[in-house]
């Protein structure tokens, strides 16, 4: 017995895994594969039964992956930025929740046929959006301003409190008398809200002090990090049921908000349980349907679809974002985003087994509707994200902004001479003296190292076109150089020449590796020797020098022209092998 359970949780993760290749392979979102995937192993064919393989053990192991995702999620926040969306984000689940409840409920009793009590449930169900589908989505898309933050944090909020809701209004339906299920759900909201918030900001407390005074080495952080939160998760559900996952999500978002410990290597390790779980939990919870659940469906199940794309998340944004500081094009584009994600699966699924156990035998449509709404609502979401960011100008066509890899002297010296000449900046350094350095100095800056996902994840390209990499390390500057290529194109994509080492050169890369070298193919310790000296920044008219001897005879033969700004604001790097630029004006550092 053991062996078929050891194959079918072999044959669980494997199809998780294959599937998220696939889905990347395909450049379309994993969800959609996981999902078709599952339907296949189960239902179709039978590869995968997952009541066999876990039996009893299935929805605990459900809840326990959701409070690990959100827990993922909550990291990837921080107080700073949710205070910059603070309104839209806080109207949209004030407001936005009850609307789309309201619609939602109205469209599963009137368009389904459900009873009141089961299409308040589906409704519940149905309010969170899914942080895992719209972060994927969003750094595609790319939308600049606050849209993009509005739209992550209120899935990553959304998601606990929805299911919070979900568990309040099943808990109202076996109650059954009405005015003792309004008792239920009211006083349950507001314990839920509160204890929540509590447990999940001590827990926080908590571990950083563990840090902090060295009872926790650093070596088991990322060992203890994930179990410490599975431990609040359950604490929290045992003093108000599913309330774990706002506990967990109020945690994650304390751990990312505070200074004291470095959760970068927890977010290394969070995220990739997170794909992980997400890719079994989706085979998992499609697995379990039967193939009667999908084609005997109704009809109308495409019209509640419909209402919840086009109806009720439109209606939802439009009523919570008046007066919201967000611009009517953003408005729209928030209206039009709204895919459903894991949380909606896990709570659909396990409502539904436990309604028709209670005698609710229409309880088992909410399963293969919520699938529905979850499938659709992704693939919508994701082929018109990009799109609409165009029609809706919410992208630079060509944004000028430049990245600049390096908050030492020379990247501080190049951040300074771009922004002289309006050029938008964002440095970026490991080194977390020198990024408060550059902050001192005006620039704004991120702490990390590029290569890793939280700083991908979490940089704000808004208005950048330009990477520039001016580290001493180039195997870094070519790696972060093969990154960015896929995002901004190969003509946006420079380094510095390397400096010498004991007079030899450093090891040469294939030249489809790297990307042109700035500054005319001035190396590092030059730069460094010219910012060290207090080098200033001559502008001249790029159409008065033909060629950089013409530069040094005007400012100096130490000099080292940088790049050109032309009247209409684009930047052109001046690059090694290369004829100067002949418009705008050309940025030289020369020496003091």
């Amino acid at each position: 017995m053991h062996h078929e359970t050891m194959n079918g949780i072999v044959t669980l993760v494997a199809l998780g895994a294959g599937s998220q290749w696939l889905a990347w392979r395909l450049r379309i979102p994993s969800i959609l594969v996981l999902l078709a995937v599952g339907f296949v192993a189960g239902p179709v064919t039978g590869l995968f039964q997952p009541d066999e393989v876990l039996g009893a053990l299935t929805f605990p192991f459900v809840s326990l992956a959701a409070a690990i995702v959100l827990f993922e999620g909550g990291l990837t926040a921080s107080w700073d930025e949710i205070r910059g969306v603070a309104k839209p984000v806080r109207r949209l689940i004030v407001l936005g929740i009850p609307i789309t409840w309201a619609v939602l409920s109205s469209a599963g009793h009137y368009l389904l046929g459900l009873r009141v009590e089961l299409a308040l449930l589906l409704g519940a169900i149905l309010v969170v959006t899914g942080p895992t589908v719209i972060g994927p989505l969003l750094r595609h898309a790319r939308p600049h301003g606050a849209v993009g933050s509005v739209l992550k944090l209120e899935g990553i909020i959304n998601d606990p409190i929805g299911a919070i809701l979900a568990v309040l209004v099943f808990q109202g339906i076996k109650a059954e008398e009405v005015e003792r299920a309004l008792s239920v759900v009211s006083m349950g909201i507001l314990k839920a809200a509160v204890l929540s918030g509590l447990i999940g900001l001590l827990s926080a407390f908590l571990f950083v002090k563990f840090r902090e005074r060295d009872l926790l080495p650093a070596f088991l952080h990322n060992a203890v990090v994930v179990p410490f939160a599975l431990v609040v998760f359950a604490a929290a559900n045992h003093i108000q049921e599913e309330s774990g996952l706002l506990a967990v999500t109020v945690m994650g978002i304390a751990l990312a908000s505070q200074k004291r410990v470095d959760m970068e290597p927890s977010l290394e390790f969070t995220e990739h349980a997170r794909i992980l779980l997400i890719s079994t939990l989706f085979i998992l919870l499609t697995a379990r349907m039967e193939l009667t659940d999908l084609t005997e469906l109704p009809l109308a199940t495409l019209g509640f679809v419909a209402i919840v794309i086009f109806v009720a998340r439109p209606l939802a944004v439009g009523l919570s974002t008046v007066r919201s500081g967000l611009s009517g094009r953003e408005r729209i584009f928030l209206g039009a985003m709204a895919p459903r994600g894991v949380v909606a699966a896990a709570v659909s699924s396990l409502f539904a087994l436990e309604l028709v156990e209670s005698g609710y035998e229409e309880a088992s449509i909410l399963m293969p509707v919520t699938f529905a709404v979850i499938a659709l609502t992704v693939l919508v979401s994701g082929l018109s994200a990009v799109p609409l960011v165009k029609a809706l100008r919410l992208g630079q066509e060509e944004p000028q902004g430049v990245l600049v890899l390096s908050a030492d002297r020379v990247g501080l010296a190049v951040a300074r001479a771009l922004q002289q000449m309006d050029v938008q900046v964002l440095v970026v350094d490991s080194d977390p003296v020198k990024v408060d350095e550059a902050r001192r100095s005006g620039f704004r800056a991120a702490r990390g190292e590029v290569l890793s996902r939280r700083v991908l994840r979490e940089l704000n390209l808004d208005g950048i076109g330009h990477f520039v990499a001016l580290t001493p390390n180039d195997d870094v500057n070519t790696l972060a150089v093969a990154h960015f290529r896929r995002l901004f194109g190969d003509s946006n994509v420079h380094q510095v020449r390397p400096s010498t080492e004991l007079g030899r050169p450093l090891p040469h890369y294939a030249s489809e590796l790297q990307a042109p070298h700035v500054a005319a193919g001035i190396t590092l310790d030059k730069l460094d020797a010219l910012a060290k000296a207090g080098a200033t920044i001559t502008t001249l008219p790029a159409d008065e020098v033909d060629t950089l001897e013409d530069v040094q005879q005007k400012v100096g033969t130490d000099c080292a022209p940088l790049f050109a700004v032309d009247d209409d604001g684009k930047v052109t790097f001046v690059h090694a092998d290369e004829s100067l630029p002949s418009s705008g004006n050309l940025v030289v550092l020369t020496p003091p």
